[in-house]
């Protein structure tokens, strides 16, 4: 058979062995025989740079039939019923390859099932139907038993399925970080109705900036916060930052929390005070608060809330282990629970404070364990890193477990990059993602 011809036959002839009988795919699945034959245990990586495996003219095919899929999806979107079962369908086969998946590719997958099962239920408004049946047809090719490479095939069966998925993510990518931060939003809108009573009640709201900030007047993240303390005086507590990380740290850990209490004890009531830390500062705000907890509670005849508690804090970024025996104690130096905003996304923690401390900060991850009166707002997760490096590169071999994806990161290209702007540690970004988070007047952006 021609290629001409093979060309020409339709979908039956794409799933025929004489279509792979000169390219790279056959190779691949001769070696790939001979050495499951040897019992060699074989991987994606094993394979060599996968994203030229599949040549101009097989990802052309593909590429056609995903359109020819998205036709068919445009009958499919109006009825919530049948989206629904499709994704019932798509979860079991997603769930047999997860092993050999991504962790965050399939995170991206699990996040369009239900950003696709929330716009069919109408409680989700983002996307257009246009879209929608892009992600369905995406979803019908995965699911189709005639595609370009067989699934039959062994690994190289997924190939065409991942150049689609990626392809289909790469151009989604925007929308899905929109929904994520809705999903975000809505959660945190509703673990924040606590305190929404309270808000105006606040007098003084004392930010507390992280490390290399003596020179900022942290003017913008204040006019962020101010609609959400919209009757306190806002204040700066400078402390010696421009320092290296370790002599920031030390006094962090030493003489700071004195420093930000006699800053504190201003007010004789700091039950109508409010404390926004970020970074180091957010360790310095926990390391106060565990100072304030280990004194004897002081109430008034006319007040219910401790005078030598603060009303309410909020830890944005933390530079502080998952694990630091004080925050425990912090939680009980607040009087409303101590709210955690933390990003898994977040690689200047990620990579800065793991490297520099050889552990997990809490701003990363949340803490490790339960605590009571406290709570964790999701800001992030590490799906938005990938979708970020999936936009700049439709990429096959990111959709299978590598660590491909994991070296493109290195250090050195982070801090090249202007890496707290890029990474998401900015702590104006932080402030954003808590003021609408806070205002749940407005409802969740669609």
């Amino acid at each position: 058979m021609s290629e001409a011809d093979s060309g020409e036959t339709g979908t039956s002839s794409s799933s025929s062995p004489e279509r792979f009988s000169n390219n790279k795919i056959a190779r691949l699945i001769a070696e790939i025989a001979a050495r499951t034959s040897r019992g060699e245990t074989i991987d994606v990586e094993s394979l060599g740079p996968v994203d030229e495996t599949l040549d101009d003219r097989t990802q052309a095919l593909a590429t056609k039939m995903l359109q020819a899929k998205c036709e068919d999806a445009k009958q499919i979107v109006d009825n919530s019923a049948d989206v629904v079962s499709l994704l019932d369908a798509v979860k079991n086969w997603t769930e047999r390859f997860t092993r050999k998946l991504n962790p965050d590719a399939f995170e991206s997958l699990t996040t369009i099932f239900r950003m696709v099962g929330a716009a069919a239920s109408g409680e989700y408004l983002g996307l257009s139907k246009t879209t929608i049946a892009c992600l369905v047809g995406a979803l019908l090719y995965c699911l189709s038993p005639i595609d370009v490479v067989p699934d039959v095939l062994p690994i190289v069966g997924l190939f065409d399925d991942a150049f689609v998925l990626s392809m289909t993510v790469k151009s989604v990518a925007d929308e899905l970080k929109t929904f994520r931060m809705w999903e975000r939003l809505k959660t945190a809108r509703s673990i924040l109705a606590s305190y929404l009573p309270y808000f105006r009640d606040i007098k003084r709201a004392i930010i507390v900036p992280g490390w290399m900030t003596e020179n900022d007047d942290c003017s913008a993240e204040i006019e962020v916060l101010k609609p959400v303390f919209p009757n306190a005086t806002f204040e700066l507590f400078s402390w010696k930052s421009n320092a290296s990380w370790d002599a920031a740290r030390t006094y962090i850990d030493e003489q700071g929390p004195d420093e930000l209490d006699e800053f504190l004890r201003k007010s004789n009531d700091l039950s109508s005070v409010a404390l926004v830390g970020h970074s180091l500062g957010a360790r310095l705000v926990a390391r106060t608060l565990a100072r304030l907890s280990k004194e004897p509670s002081k109430t008034s005849f006319w007040s219910r809330k401790p005078l030598n508690r603060v009303s309410q804090a909020f830890l944005l970024g933390a530079a502080i282990d998952v694990d630091d025996p004080d925050l425990p104690l912090a939680a009980k130096g607040v009087t409303a629970p101590l709210c955690n905003f933390f990003s898994q996304s977040d690689r200047v923690l990620g990579y800065l404070y793991r490297v520099s401390e050889q552990r997990t900060p809490i701003g990363l991850s949340g803490m490790a364990g339960s605590c009571e009166n406290y709570i964790d707002c999701a800001v992030t997760g590490r799906e938005e890193s990938w979708l970020d490096f999936t936009e700049k590169a439709a990429s096959i071999l990111a959709f299978f477990k590598s660590t491909t994806f994991l070296t493109s990161f290195s250090l050195a290209d982070s801090i090249a990059s202007g890496l707290p702007e890029y990474y998401g540690h900015q702590f104006k970004l932080y402030a954003q993602f808590f003021k609408e988070s806070a205002l749940s007047g407005v409802e969740p952006t669609s």
